[in-house]
């Protein structure tokens, strides 16, 4: 029985040493939003302005599987009494101000299958929505951005 619990404590240590190595191996979100930032660039797109806010959103969605708390689906924010229209901020309004669209469903052909995938505006200025997003699941650890109203679709890496 004392050397049955050696095996699983051994195996157990095994199995936290490797977790831990795979964790330490990950980028911050800030040094891959960056590097991202960086190719956008050199490709002629826009980069993301406020990387901490990006890195702070994508950490959300992994850790606690939602989105940070300024976020309101568009549903919801009409139901609210803004009229979706992209000349009116979304800050106009008494119940939507300081609020962000997020949580919208989003489709494109070049997004694995069979996910259900959303998507949360970045880069939100005076409540104007911006033709940044991040387009993610919570399926899975896939997140892209784009930063040019879903023309071009750039995948981040994993975070933490």
């Amino acid at each position: 029985m004392n050397t049955m619990f050696s095996l699983k404590m051994a195996l157990a240590l095994i199995t936290l040493s490797a977790t831990l190595q795979v964790h330490a191996a990950l980028k911050t979100c800030e040094e891959e939003i960056k590097e991202t930032n960086t190719f956008l660039t050199g490709q002629g797109a826009v980069p993301v302005n406020d990387i901490t806010d990006l890195a702070t959103t994508l950490r959300t969605i992994k850790n606690f599987g939602r989105l940070p708390d300024r976020y309101i689906t568009t549903e919801e924010a009409k139901r609210l009494g803004w009229s979706g229209k992209d000349s009116e901020s979304l800050w106009g309004l008494k119940p939507t101000n300081k609020k962000w669209i997020g949580g919208d469903r989003y489709s494109h052909p070049s997004l694995p299958t069979p996910q259900t995938w959303l998507s949360a505006d970045i880069d939100v200025a005076k409540g104007h929505r911006s033709p940044k997003h991040v387009i993610y699941s919570f399926s899975g650890q896939q997140r892209y951005i784009t930063t040019d109203n879903y023309q071009h679709l750039v995948e981040l890496a994993p975070c933490q």
